[in-house]
Protein backbone atom coordinates (compact mmCIF):
# COMPACT_ATOMS: atom_id res chain seq x y z
CA UNK A 1 0.00 0.00 0.00
CA UNK A 2 1.50 3.14 -0.66
CA UNK A 3 2.48 5.81 1.41
CA UNK A 4 -0.23 8.17 0.37
CA UNK A 5 -2.98 5.48 0.70
CA UNK A 6 -2.38 4.55 4.25
CA UNK A 7 -2.19 8.74 5.21
CA UNK A 8 -5.81 8.61 3.83
CA UNK A 9 -7.13 5.56 5.73
CA UNK A 10 -5.79 6.97 8.71
CA UNK A 11 -7.37 10.46 8.12
CA UNK A 12 -10.75 8.95 7.35
CA UNK A 13 -10.51 6.33 10.47
CA UNK A 14 -9.31 9.94 12.77
CA UNK A 15 -12.79 11.57 11.16
CA UNK A 16 -14.83 8.38 12.31
CA UNK A 17 -13.52 8.16 15.43
CA UNK A 18 -14.29 12.05 16.74
CA UNK A 19 -17.64 11.28 14.93
CA UNK A 20 -18.36 8.57 17.46
CA UNK A 21 -17.14 10.74 20.71
CA UNK A 22 -18.76 13.85 19.44
CA UNK A 23 -21.29 14.56 22.77
CA UNK A 24 -23.84 15.73 20.61
CA UNK A 25 -23.92 12.84 18.72
CA UNK A 26 -23.73 10.40 21.58
CA UNK A 27 -26.60 12.55 23.10
CA UNK A 28 -28.96 11.72 20.55
CA UNK A 29 -27.75 8.38 20.27
CA UNK A 30 -28.81 8.11 23.82
CA UNK A 31 -32.13 10.29 23.49
CA UNK A 32 -32.83 8.19 20.32
CA UNK A 33 -32.45 4.50 22.55
CA UNK A 34 -34.75 6.09 25.49
CA UNK A 35 -37.19 7.03 23.30
CA UNK A 36 -37.64 3.38 21.92
CA UNK A 37 -37.05 1.59 25.60
CA UNK A 38 -40.12 4.28 26.86
CA UNK A 39 -42.21 5.47 24.29
CA UNK A 40 -44.56 6.76 27.15
CA UNK A 41 -42.25 8.87 28.20
CA UNK A 42 -41.15 12.53 27.87
CA UNK A 43 -37.50 13.16 28.84
CA UNK A 44 -35.95 16.53 30.05
CA UNK A 45 -32.46 15.86 30.52
CA UNK A 46 -31.13 12.53 30.81
CA UNK A 47 -32.14 11.45 34.32
CA UNK A 48 -36.13 13.47 34.28
CA UNK A 49 -39.17 12.96 32.43
CA UNK A 50 -42.65 12.73 32.66
CA UNK A 51 -45.71 10.70 31.90
CA UNK A 52 -49.48 11.62 30.86
CA UNK A 53 -51.78 10.25 32.90
CA UNK A 54 -55.65 10.51 33.18
CA UNK A 55 -57.13 12.32 36.03
CA UNK A 56 -59.77 10.43 37.99
CA UNK A 57 -62.01 9.81 41.16
CA UNK A 58 -61.59 11.97 43.85
CA UNK A 59 -62.18 11.73 47.50
CA UNK A 60 -62.38 14.97 49.62
CA UNK A 61 -64.90 16.79 51.82
CA UNK A 62 -67.67 18.57 49.58
CA UNK A 63 -71.27 19.07 50.56
CA UNK A 64 -72.34 19.50 46.47
CA UNK A 65 -71.91 17.31 43.92
CA UNK A 66 -69.62 17.47 41.58
CA UNK A 67 -69.12 16.03 37.59
CA UNK A 68 -65.57 14.13 37.87
CA UNK A 69 -63.71 15.06 35.13
CA UNK A 70 -61.18 12.70 33.25
CA UNK A 71 -58.31 14.62 30.98
CA UNK A 72 -54.52 13.65 31.29
CA UNK A 73 -51.83 15.66 32.93
CA UNK A 74 -47.91 15.21 33.93
CA UNK A 75 -46.64 13.41 36.42
CA UNK A 76 -43.11 14.13 36.96
CA UNK A 77 -40.44 12.14 37.68
CA UNK A 78 -37.22 13.89 38.79
CA UNK A 79 -34.09 12.98 39.82
CA UNK A 80 -31.41 15.66 38.98
CA UNK A 81 -33.13 18.97 39.72
CA UNK A 82 -30.22 20.72 38.68
CA UNK A 83 -30.67 19.43 35.09
CA UNK A 84 -34.94 20.43 35.22
CA UNK A 85 -35.77 24.31 33.88
CA UNK A 86 -36.07 27.04 36.31
CA UNK A 87 -38.60 29.52 36.26
CA UNK A 88 -37.50 32.50 33.74
CA UNK A 89 -39.36 35.92 33.90
CA UNK A 90 -38.24 36.66 30.45
CA UNK A 91 -40.55 33.61 29.37
CA UNK A 92 -43.83 34.60 28.65
CA UNK A 93 -44.78 31.85 27.70
CA UNK A 94 -44.77 30.47 31.53
CA UNK A 95 -47.11 33.34 32.71
CA UNK A 96 -50.22 32.72 29.89
CA UNK A 97 -52.16 30.74 32.83
CA UNK A 98 -51.91 31.48 36.34
CA UNK A 99 -49.17 29.31 38.84
CA UNK A 100 -49.35 27.14 41.69
CA UNK A 101 -46.14 27.47 43.95
CA UNK A 102 -45.45 24.85 46.27
CA UNK A 103 -42.30 23.33 48.36
CA UNK A 104 -41.23 19.70 47.30
CA UNK A 105 -38.53 17.88 47.65
CA UNK A 106 -38.12 15.77 44.30
CA UNK A 107 -36.11 12.71 45.75
CA UNK A 108 -36.25 10.46 49.17
CA UNK A 109 -32.70 9.80 48.39
CA UNK A 110 -30.20 10.13 51.10
CA UNK A 111 -28.38 12.77 48.33
CA UNK A 112 -28.78 16.44 50.21
CA UNK A 113 -29.53 17.83 47.06
CA UNK A 114 -32.54 15.69 46.03
CA UNK A 115 -34.16 15.13 49.24
CA UNK A 116 -34.01 18.80 50.19
CA UNK A 117 -36.75 21.15 50.04
CA UNK A 118 -36.80 23.68 46.74
CA UNK A 119 -39.50 26.00 45.71
CA UNK A 120 -40.96 24.57 42.33
CA UNK A 121 -44.28 26.26 40.14
CA UNK A 122 -46.19 25.03 37.75
CA UNK A 123 -49.09 25.90 35.81
CA UNK A 124 -52.78 25.15 36.92
CA UNK A 125 -53.50 23.21 34.20
CA UNK A 126 -50.36 20.86 35.63
CA UNK A 127 -48.07 21.49 32.84
CA UNK A 128 -45.09 23.65 32.78
CA UNK A 129 -43.55 22.51 36.09
CA UNK A 130 -40.12 24.87 36.99
CA UNK A 131 -37.65 24.75 39.93
CA UNK A 132 -38.03 28.52 41.00
CA UNK A 133 -35.07 28.05 44.00
CA UNK A 134 -33.03 25.44 45.28
CA UNK A 135 -32.18 28.11 48.36
CA UNK A 136 -34.44 26.73 50.77
CA UNK A 137 -32.65 23.30 51.33
CA UNK A 138 -31.65 22.96 54.52
CA UNK A 139 -34.91 23.64 56.19
CA UNK A 140 -36.56 20.68 57.77
CA UNK A 141 -40.11 22.31 56.79
CA UNK A 142 -41.13 25.62 54.30
CA UNK A 143 -44.34 26.75 56.36
CA UNK A 144 -45.69 29.78 54.01
CA UNK A 145 -44.66 31.02 50.58
CA UNK A 146 -45.67 34.50 49.03
CA UNK A 147 -45.00 35.80 45.73
CA UNK A 148 -44.63 39.31 44.64
CA UNK A 149 -47.77 40.98 42.03
CA UNK A 150 -45.05 40.89 39.19
CA UNK A 151 -44.06 37.46 40.07
CA UNK A 152 -40.37 38.60 40.58
CA UNK A 153 -40.20 37.97 44.44
CA UNK A 154 -40.75 34.87 46.64
CA UNK A 155 -40.86 34.95 50.31
CA UNK A 156 -41.08 31.81 52.29
CA UNK A 157 -41.09 31.16 55.99
CA UNK A 158 -39.51 28.14 56.99
CA UNK A 159 -39.06 26.00 59.93
CA UNK A 160 -37.86 28.29 63.15
CA UNK A 161 -39.79 30.51 61.55
CA UNK A 162 -36.69 32.04 59.66
CA UNK A 163 -37.96 33.86 56.57
CA UNK A 164 -36.73 34.64 53.08
CA UNK A 165 -36.91 36.24 50.15
CA UNK A 166 -35.61 35.16 46.54
CA UNK A 167 -35.29 37.66 43.77
CA UNK A 168 -35.87 35.55 40.17
CA UNK A 169 -34.40 38.76 38.51
CA UNK A 170 -31.08 38.70 40.21
CA UNK A 171 -30.79 35.22 41.56
CA UNK A 172 -29.84 37.00 44.64
CA UNK A 173 -31.04 35.80 48.34
CA UNK A 174 -32.21 37.89 51.18
CA UNK A 175 -33.00 36.61 55.07
CA UNK A 176 -34.79 39.20 56.49
CA UNK A 177 -35.76 36.91 59.68
CA UNK A 178 -33.53 34.69 61.33
CA UNK A 179 -35.42 33.98 64.54
CA UNK A 180 -38.24 32.00 65.77
CA UNK A 181 -41.40 34.43 64.23
CA UNK A 182 -44.80 34.57 62.96
CA UNK A 183 -45.45 33.00 59.45
CA UNK A 184 -47.95 35.72 58.11
CA UNK A 185 -46.43 38.19 54.75
CA UNK A 186 -48.34 40.11 52.38
CA UNK A 187 -46.70 41.49 49.31
CA UNK A 188 -47.70 45.36 48.19
CA UNK A 189 -49.40 45.90 45.35
CA UNK A 190 -46.33 47.39 43.37
CA UNK A 191 -44.57 44.50 44.50
CA UNK A 192 -42.15 46.82 46.67
CA UNK A 193 -42.51 45.91 50.13
CA UNK A 194 -43.18 42.72 51.98
CA UNK A 195 -45.55 43.01 55.06
CA UNK A 196 -44.76 40.56 57.47
CA UNK A 197 -45.02 39.49 61.69
CA UNK A 198 -41.87 39.60 62.72
CA UNK A 199 -43.24 39.61 66.56
CA UNK A 200 -46.40 38.12 68.09
CA UNK A 201 -48.88 41.67 67.06
CA UNK A 202 -45.70 43.49 65.92
CA UNK A 203 -45.69 44.23 62.46
CA UNK A 204 -43.23 45.33 59.84
CA UNK A 205 -42.48 46.10 56.05
CA UNK A 206 -39.38 44.66 54.14
CA UNK A 207 -38.29 47.26 51.06
CA UNK A 208 -36.92 45.09 47.99
CA UNK A 209 -34.87 48.42 47.08
CA UNK A 210 -33.33 49.45 49.95
CA UNK A 211 -33.54 46.32 52.13
CA UNK A 212 -34.88 48.46 55.23
CA UNK A 213 -36.40 47.16 57.97
CA UNK A 214 -39.62 49.18 59.71
CA UNK A 215 -42.61 48.78 61.83
CA UNK A 216 -45.88 49.63 60.24
CA UNK A 217 -49.55 49.77 62.70
CA UNK A 218 -51.50 47.66 60.51
CA UNK A 219 -52.41 43.78 61.02
CA UNK A 220 -50.60 41.58 58.71
CA UNK A 221 -52.46 38.18 57.31
CA UNK A 222 -51.49 35.89 55.03
CA UNK A 223 -54.87 35.30 53.46
CA UNK A 224 -55.13 39.25 51.97
CA UNK A 225 -54.84 41.13 49.30
CA UNK A 226 -53.43 44.41 48.45
CA UNK A 227 -55.45 45.58 45.13
CA UNK A 228 -56.87 48.63 43.36
CA UNK A 229 -55.47 50.62 46.51
CA UNK A 230 -57.64 48.23 48.85
CA UNK A 231 -56.10 45.80 51.16
CA UNK A 232 -58.72 43.40 51.90
CA UNK A 233 -57.98 40.74 54.94
CA UNK A 234 -59.92 37.64 55.75
CA UNK A 235 -59.87 37.69 59.63
CA UNK A 236 -61.43 35.28 62.60
CA UNK A 237 -64.86 36.15 62.08
CA UNK A 238 -65.46 38.33 58.40
CA UNK A 239 -63.92 40.06 56.04
CA UNK A 240 -62.01 43.77 56.14
CA UNK A 241 -61.19 45.90 53.53
CA UNK A 242 -59.38 49.27 54.11
CA UNK A 243 -57.61 52.44 52.27
CA UNK A 244 -54.12 50.64 51.23
CA UNK A 245 -52.65 53.86 51.79
CA UNK A 246 -53.89 55.69 54.90
CA UNK A 247 -55.21 52.51 56.45
CA UNK A 248 -58.49 53.71 57.32
CA UNK A 249 -61.36 51.25 57.22
CA UNK A 250 -63.95 51.09 54.57
CA UNK A 251 -65.98 48.56 55.54
CA UNK A 252 -66.88 45.19 57.57
CA UNK A 253 -68.59 42.27 56.55
CA UNK A 254 -69.37 39.93 59.47
CA UNK A 255 -70.96 35.97 59.77
CA UNK A 256 -73.38 35.92 61.67
CA UNK A 257 -72.60 37.26 65.35
CA UNK A 258 -75.60 35.16 66.89
CA UNK A 259 -73.52 32.10 66.31
CA UNK A 260 -70.98 30.98 68.70
CA UNK A 261 -67.57 31.39 68.77
CA UNK A 262 -66.77 27.96 67.06
CA UNK A 263 -69.65 28.33 64.65
CA UNK A 264 -68.41 31.67 63.50
CA UNK A 265 -64.94 31.52 63.47
CA UNK A 266 -63.42 30.70 59.84
CA UNK A 267 -60.81 28.35 60.24
CA UNK A 268 -60.36 27.94 56.46
CA UNK A 269 -60.03 30.82 54.61
CA UNK A 270 -59.12 31.77 50.90
CA UNK A 271 -59.25 35.32 49.11
CA UNK A 272 -59.39 35.62 45.49
CA UNK A 273 -56.31 37.70 43.70
CA UNK A 274 -58.40 41.26 42.94
CA UNK A 275 -59.91 41.30 47.04
CA UNK A 276 -63.26 41.03 45.70
CA UNK A 277 -64.31 37.26 46.75
CA UNK A 278 -63.23 35.55 50.34
CA UNK A 279 -64.19 31.78 51.35
CA UNK A 280 -64.22 30.65 55.14
CA UNK A 281 -65.62 27.58 56.61
CA UNK A 282 -65.66 25.42 60.15
CA UNK A 283 -66.84 22.19 60.58
CA UNK A 284 -70.45 24.19 61.00
CA UNK A 285 -70.90 26.35 58.46
CA UNK A 286 -69.13 27.65 54.76
CA UNK A 287 -69.39 30.94 54.52
CA UNK A 288 -69.01 32.72 50.83
CA UNK A 289 -67.67 36.74 50.68
CA UNK A 290 -68.84 38.90 47.54
CA UNK A 291 -66.90 41.43 48.96
CA UNK A 292 -67.78 44.37 46.18
CA UNK A 293 -71.72 43.85 47.74
CA UNK A 294 -70.41 43.85 50.86
CA UNK A 295 -72.44 40.12 51.54
CA UNK A 296 -71.97 37.06 53.14
CA UNK A 297 -73.71 34.02 52.55
CA UNK A 298 -73.52 31.19 54.90
CA UNK A 299 -74.32 27.45 54.02
CA UNK A 300 -74.33 24.21 55.70
CA UNK A 301 -74.92 22.19 52.64
CA UNK A 302 -74.49 21.90 49.10
CA UNK A 303 -70.61 23.93 48.91
CA UNK A 304 -67.61 23.04 48.28
CA UNK A 305 -64.58 24.46 50.38
CA UNK A 306 -61.57 26.47 48.79
CA UNK A 307 -58.42 26.51 50.30
CA UNK A 308 -56.84 28.25 47.39
CA UNK A 309 -59.67 30.88 45.42
CA UNK A 310 -59.13 32.01 41.72
CA UNK A 311 -60.21 35.16 40.05
CA UNK A 312 -63.90 35.72 40.18
CA UNK A 313 -64.63 32.71 42.64
CA UNK A 314 -64.42 30.72 38.89
CA UNK A 315 -62.02 28.13 40.38
CA UNK A 316 -60.51 26.63 43.40
CA UNK A 317 -58.37 24.06 44.63
CA UNK A 318 -57.29 22.41 48.08
CA UNK A 319 -53.88 23.47 48.99
CA UNK A 320 -52.44 19.94 49.99
CA UNK A 321 -50.60 18.95 46.73
CA UNK A 322 -50.31 15.19 47.65
CA UNK A 323 -52.74 14.71 44.98
CA UNK A 324 -54.08 17.77 43.04
CA UNK A 325 -57.82 18.84 43.19
CA UNK A 326 -59.34 21.56 41.00
CA UNK A 327 -63.24 22.40 41.09
CA UNK A 328 -64.82 24.80 38.22
CA UNK A 329 -66.93 26.66 41.01
CA UNK A 330 -68.98 27.73 37.93
CA UNK A 331 -69.13 24.63 35.95
CA UNK A 332 -69.52 22.40 38.84
CA UNK A 333 -66.64 20.08 37.71
CA UNK A 334 -63.46 18.38 39.66
CA UNK A 335 -60.41 17.55 38.26
CA UNK A 336 -57.92 15.07 40.51
CA UNK A 337 -54.33 13.77 39.34
CA UNK A 338 -51.15 13.04 40.90
CA UNK A 339 -48.34 15.25 40.07
CA UNK A 340 -45.23 13.67 41.47
CA UNK A 341 -44.81 10.04 41.32
CA UNK A 342 -42.17 10.19 44.43
CA UNK A 343 -40.71 12.87 47.02
CA UNK A 344 -41.98 14.64 49.70
CA UNK A 345 -44.06 17.95 50.04
CA UNK A 346 -44.47 20.43 53.14
CA UNK A 347 -46.37 23.55 53.82
CA UNK A 348 -49.34 24.26 51.63
CA UNK A 349 -49.03 25.07 47.54
CA UNK A 350 -50.15 28.52 46.87
CA UNK A 351 -51.86 30.55 44.00
CA UNK A 352 -49.67 33.15 41.96
CA UNK A 353 -50.01 35.31 38.11
CA UNK A 354 -53.76 34.83 39.42
CA UNK A 355 -55.22 37.09 36.51
CA UNK A 356 -53.53 35.75 33.88
CA UNK A 357 -55.74 33.88 30.77
CA UNK A 358 -58.58 36.07 32.46
CA UNK A 359 -58.03 34.43 35.66
CA UNK A 360 -59.47 31.02 34.30
CA UNK A 361 -57.34 28.36 34.68
CA UNK A 362 -57.51 25.98 31.67
CA UNK A 363 -56.68 27.08 28.31
CA UNK A 364 -60.48 27.22 26.39
CA UNK A 365 -61.11 23.89 24.29
CA UNK A 366 -59.35 22.16 27.38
Amino acid sequence: MSTLKKILLLALFSITLMGCNDPESVAAEAAQLRAEQHPDRTYVGENNYYTMESSGDIQFTTKKDLKVMYQDFPRYFIEKAKEWPKEDLNDASSYDLPRFQFAWANSSSKDEYESGLKIWSMKTDGTDLRLVTDATIGFASIRNLARSPNNRYVAWAGSGGQKGVYDLKTGKVTVIQKTTSPLDMLWSEDSRYLYHERYRNRYSRWDSETGEISEVDFDVRTTAVNFGGKRTTVLDFGVLVENANTNDELNWIGVDRSLSMDERSLDVTSIDPEGRYAWGSNPFFGFFFDIEKGTVKQMTTDYTPAQILGKDAHFSALDSFAKVRIVDRVGEQVWSWRAFYYGALSGDAILYNGLANNGLWFKEGK
